[in-house]
């Protein structure tokens, strides 16, 4: 009997990536006003790098992170990502050597994680996964981790 699991991208994720982007504009909104205020020529150029953030954060990052999607079924594991030409990757779980599960201090703090899988053709990496899935993800393709 095959069983497939079909997940996706936390929704978290997104929300960090989205936090990321305004701290981005919010820098470069700081510089535009400064540069301004000093009579130099580049505030326009700050402003561009603002208004680029928001639109990172308003439409790419929703629309691109928003669409990875990973099944687990059998011994395989298939990973679906792209924006705008999607990719899919199928792994077999033979052609995995090891894998890791690493996430910085805020994707820790909400619970996500970064699986990513050493194969003999290079590494995959799965982010955005709630670490319980990343742990089960490990157990059902019965890999062995590295720290």
């Amino acid at each position: 009997m095959r069983v497939e699991i079909r997940q996706k991208c936390s929704s978290k994720y997104t929300i960090l990536l989205r936090i990321y982007c305004f701290m981005t504009a919010f820098v470069a909104m700081c510089a535009a006003v400064t540069l301004e205020v000093w009579h130099i020529s580049y505030g326009a150029l700050a402003a561009a790098g603002f208004c680029a953030a928001m639109c990172c954060a308003a439409v790419v990052i929703p629309m691109s992170f928003g669409r990875i999607h990973y099944t687990r079924s059998g011994g395989c594991l298939r990973v679906e990502k792209g924006l705008f030409v999607r990719k899919t990757l199928i792994i077999n779980r033979s052609e995995i050597r090891c894998s890791q599960i690493k996430g910085g201090l805020f994707q820790r703090r909400l619970g996500l994680c970064t699986v990513i899988f050493f194969t003999g053709g290079g590494n995959v990496k799965i982010r955005g996964v709630n670490i319980r899935d990343g742990m089960m993800l490990n157990r059902a393709l019965g890999v062995e981790a590295v720290s």
